[in-house]
């Protein structure tokens, strides 16, 4: 097929129409944590249509993720992978969050940006590629998972299983500023032993609360490592001592939770070393226990001299006329492709706003546009015989 041939196929692979059709469907179908299955098997329908055998792989007996893996000879592998849990409806909601509202070219609805368009985005494009197989060669993946706005047990189960591939776009909502990395969160959680006393005589024991409170005051004059595109920080969220129920005694533990965003280079063990040290500059009488709580993202870069980044960046060129400027915002699924399973990623996906607040919303031309830049990209990932 000649290029102006190509870039014909790729305009008539998504129309607007048909994707907010399919998007206003998969909006339609509540899918809060935990109750994904519904639209998960509208997913595998959809494709089936197509005689595109997609497959549930269950993650919990009524939580399944969608597989779909084209296999086109020899060739690298290429990742699309979305989520279809939301968030929990917002109360401010001003009108039926599942039903949603088309304003001429935007449609807002719950999980509509965040991020049920870009799933349909990689859909349009995973249904283009597999009806011209003679443009790309080589292996496409088309993951859409459960449980991203949770503990992503949906992704941790992919990698659990084996999954590899050579690169992998996350169409999460990024179209203004595609995303190359983020931050990581650690959920840290300071456990302090003291001892239990007659609260007449506090000297007999160790104030447990006192102690966590003397921790927490020094966290101010921590040093957190830097890095020239991410912040790392900490919050802590959370301070529980004593009983809840009025006792004259001295708190024997106390709890202190802190949100801690890492920067790459941070793993789990340096982040724990960092607190045990400031604990144990405070000559405390009682004992300080650190240990990270589920969910678990390390923080990810994707160069901006990788292939996938100068490939992903002359598709997005090609279809919004300008040079991609990239962001290193927000953390999830894109966290775990690219540092557990060890995949170069890019997150990128549709124009929205909205994110988990009333009202959510998606630019739908930027649907189909979305899916233009996937095929454009794939093409030149995977390219067929005499197109290398």
């Amino acid at each position: 097929m000649t290029e102006s041939g190509v870039e014909r196929w790729i305009e008539e692979s998504a129309s607007l129409e048909e994707a907010f059709a399919l998007l206003a469907e998969l909006v339609a179908i509540p899918s809060y944590p935990g109750d994904e299955r519904a639209v998960q098997e509208r997913i595998v329908r959809w494709f089936a249509a197509l005689g595109l055998a997609a497959e549930l792989r269950f993650v919990t007996p009524e939580r399944p993720n969608v597989v779909l893996r084209i296999e086109n000879g020899a060739g690298p592998t290429l990742l699309l992978n979305g989520h279809v849990d939301t968030v929990l409806a917002d109360p401010a909601w001003t009108f039926d969050p599942w039903q949603g509202r088309r304003e001429g070219d935007v449609f807002r609805g719950l999980g509509a940006c965040d991020m049920k368009a870009g799933v349909v985005a990689a859909m349009m494009a995973t249904r283009a590629l597999a009806q011209r197989r003679d443009l790309w060669r080589g292996t496409l993946h088309f993951t859409s998972v459960v449980d991203e706005e949770a503990y992503s047990i949906g992704a941790n189960a992919l990698i659990a299983d084996g999954l590899a591939a050579d690169y992998c776009v996350v169409t999460e909502a990024s179209w203004d500023a595609p995303c190359l990395g983020s931050f990581g969160k650690y959920l840290v959680r300071c456990e302090v032993i003291g001892r239990a006393a007659h609260a007449s005589w506090p000297e007999r024991g160790i104030n447990a609360a006192e102690e966590a409170a003397r921790f927490v005051a020094t966290l101010g004059s921590m040093s957190l490592p830097t890095h020239p595109s991410i912040r790392a920080s900490q919050t802590v969220l959370s301070f529980l001592a004593g009983s809840p129920q009025y006792v004259i005694t001295l708190p024997e533990s106390a709890i202190v939770l802190i949100n801690r965003h890492t920067v790459p280079g941070e793993t789990e063990e340096s982040v724990l070393d960092a607190y045990q040290a400031l604990a144990a500059d405070l000559d405390s009488p009682a004992t300080f226990r650190f240990s990270i709580d589920p969910p678990r993202y390390p923080s990810w870069q994707t160069d901006v001299d990788h292939p996938l980044v100068r490939r992903f960046a002359t598709a997005y060129a090609a279809e919004a006329g300008r040079e991609p400027t990239f962001a290193y915002t927000g953390y999830g699924d894109p966290n775990l492709f690219s540092t557990i399973a060890g995949i170069p990623t890019v997150m990128f996906g549709p124009k929205g706003g909205g994110y988990h607040s009333s009202d959510e919303w998606v630019d739908l031309p930027s649907i189909p546009a979305t899916t233009r830049v996937l095929l454009r990209l794939a093409c030149d990932l995977l390219p067929a015989a005499g197109n290398e």
